[in-house]
């Protein structure tokens, strides 16, 4: 059985909404499995102006995460704020996933594109098929 991440949720100018965490966890656990087993999540929802604004912070053993998003509806922040994370989360499990693999990395990349551009010269007539020329 896996640990579930810790969530604190803070809510200012607003009332507290036992919905709106849950909906919040909900969506945390649909894309951080693999990241978020042991780690800490606050999440702050408040008003500002005439929108409402989601912002979460998750402190993990390996990474520290952050996004935040504004809109006129609550739960339409918390989507949007989740999309911003996965794309967080994307990132950093591709480089858990391919850290070791030469091709994937910056020099990887360089030698493939240079063997695409180098080209092997062509020799005159008489040295291709070794024989000297007179």
């Amino acid at each position: 059985m896996q640990s579930k991440m810790k969530l604190t949720a803070t809510f200012k100018h607003l009332d507290y909404s036992d919905s709106l965490v849950q909906y919040t966890d909900q969506k945390l656990d649909e894309i951080g499995r693999f990241l978020l087993k042991d780690g800490r999540c606050q999440v702050i929802y408040y008003r500002d102006q005439h929108e409402f604004v989601a912002e979460i912070t998750i402190n993990s053993k390996e990474k520290h995460f952050k996004a935040s998003a504004h809109s006129s509806d609550v739960y339409v922040a918390v989507d949007l704020m989740v999309d911003r994370l996965e794309k967080q989360f994307l990132k950093v499990k591709e480089v858990y996933q391919h850290h070791k693999k030469f091709n994937l990395s910056k020099a990887g990349k360089l030698n493939d594109i240079n063997a695409q551009l180098e080209y092997a010269p062509k020799l005159p007539l008489g040295k291709q098929s070794g024989k000297k020329v007179a």
